[in-house]
């Protein structure tokens, strides 16, 4: 007995359902949607040129969060549509399976909802790469909104066929945008299933993916299983009923519906197994070791006593990264131990703000994408805050103080004149909270008065005195009498 699985869909039909689809309508809504809500947003937290900044919002699944209360809607009215008109029985008797009309009917749908969905991405995009001045943009999430357009597609119009109601499609809108906002939310609790969700990136990729390091696609792997199997589900659901063909139709049906199942659920399962790793979720059935590998740059330095090197696609910064060091770099440039060059490097996932280690000859510094435009990061705050991270650093490898080394008063008093020299006011009346792990020379205390002593000298003649007396300083030999 020939199997009658509709393999292919009637191109004729597919054409018809096109120009006729409710969903050609609603696109200007969309297109609004997205205006309002994911661009102008993203154009104001990450007006910064950077690839890894725009393309959060598009990863946190911003843009389907505005298409999925409109493609659902659709999907289910047009799922319903024989169910109200009362037409079941009329369609039932055509010569072509009620199965295959209703997959042309969803793919027509799902079509316009996907060149909707595309749209939006290729605004963003096309903005993005014109003012960006490095990297290229991430593919693996668009597959993965686009698959969670045709799953919101799918179970829409499966909604509709099996609740034919004038209330459905609005029902089906509510409950989509709902259950994305749910999910959204859901997935800043930490959990690795949480990942698999396809409304926020978490940390299934790191900081800045595509600047250091490759895009790892393990999770959006993941997440494509279980997007795609539950668009197959739904699918297989629509072929169930008697009405929608023959037996072997049928059974053809119900083997899509739990292929459907199963890939959903392997794509939950692997998504258990993610682990954290310094550039993102790595699943280890899923991960390709070649994505380990950092991606070669030229850096673009900025010549002065030390040089300053950051990465290409930061390169606009570099002039307020220069501004936030000199003052410290001057300061302290060719004593021991000080840094003589400082370079950009990638952000570990284990810290969340600006991170400087240093070493004797090299100040290591991460962005983490806090930088001007960002999340209503301010130049100002952007130089401050760099400035207080790399005088921490710098203060404790030369001076040997930090919070867990508190030091003598001769240390806190040359440690806090350094700070004053630099150009970081702990004291000033507003001073915004800076977290800096030095120790604090009380205001009124004889360190303090040291302190204020030593940064009122002439930049020559502390460079001079550091010079000489560094060791003694660091070794705990000198007394606050014997500073200058």
């Amino acid at each position: 007995m020939p199997f009658p699985f509709p393999l292919t869909l009637p191109g004729r039909l597919l054409r018809l359902e096109l120009r006729r689809n409710t969903m050609l309508w609603v696109l200007p809504v969309v297109g609004l949607m997205f205006w309002f809500d994911t661009y102008r947003r993203t154009m104001t937290f990450a007006s910064a040129p950077l690839w890894s900044l725009r393309t959060f919002f598009e990863q946190e699944g911003s843009i389907l969060m505005d298409c999925s209360p409109f493609v659902a809607g659709v999907a289910a009215w047009t799922g319903s549509r024989d169910g109200r008109r009362e037409t079941v029985d009329l369609v039932a008797v055509t010569a072509r399976p009620r199965w295959t009309g209703r997959l042309a009917t969803w793919a027509a749908t799902t079509c316009w909802a996907t060149a909707a969905y595309l749209g939006c991405v290729a605004a963003l995009y096309a903005v993005t790469a014109r003012q960006a001045g490095w990297g290229g943009p991430p593919w693996w999430p668009v597959a993965v909104g686009a698959a969670g357009i045709a799953a919101l597609c799918a179970l829409g119009f499966a909604a509709g066929v099996y609740f034919p109601s004038r209330f459905t499609a609005p029902l089906a809108a509510v409950v989509a945008f709902f259950a994305l906002s749910v999910a959204r939310t859901v997935t800043h609790i930490g959990s690795t299933y949480a990942q698999i969700l396809p409304v926020r990136a978490g940390w299934a990729t790191g900081p800045e993916a595509g600047v250091f390091y490759p895009y790892l696609p393990d999770v959006s792997i993941a997440q494509l299983m279980l997007l795609l199997g539950l668009t197959a589900a739904a699918l297989g659901l629509l072929g169930l009923p008697a009405a929608s063909g023959g037996r072997w139709l049928r059974v053809g049906a119900a083997a899509v519906t739990v292929a459907g199942l199963l890939a959903a659920g392997t794509g939950v399962a692997l998504a258990g197994t993610a682990r954290a790793e310094v550039n993102g979720a790595v699943i280890p059935a899923l991960h390709d070791a070649a994505n380990d590998r950092p991606i070669t740059y030229t850096p673009v330095c900025a010549v002065a006593t030390v040089p300053v090197c950051i990465h290409p696609a930061y390169q606009a910064y570099l002039p307020d990264v220069t501004t936030a060091l000199a003052p410290l770099l001057s300061e302290v440039a060719g004593l021991p131990d000080a840094p003589v060059r400082v370079n950009q490097v990638a952000t570990s996932l284990a810290s969340a703000d600006i991170n400087l280690t240093s070493g004797t000859s090299t100040l290591n510094l991460a962005f983490d994408g806090d930088v001007p435009d960002t999340f209503g990061i301010g130049t100002a705050n952007f130089i401050f805050d760099l400035r207080m991270a790399a005088t921490t650093r710098v203060v404790d490898n030369l001076v040997g103080v930090s919070l867990a080394r508190p030091g003598d008063p001769a240390q806190q008093a040359i440690a806090e004149a350094i700070t004053l020299a630099a150009g970081v006011q702990l004291h000033a009346p507003d001073t915004p909270d800076s977290g800096l792990a030095l120790p604090d020379a009380t205001p009124g205390s004889p360190a303090y008065a040291a302190a204020q002593r030593f940064a009122a000298l002439p930049a020559a003649t502390r460079h001079a005195w550091l010079a000489a007396h560094l060791a003694a300083l660091r070794s705990g030999g000198l007394t606050l009498a014997q500073l200058p």
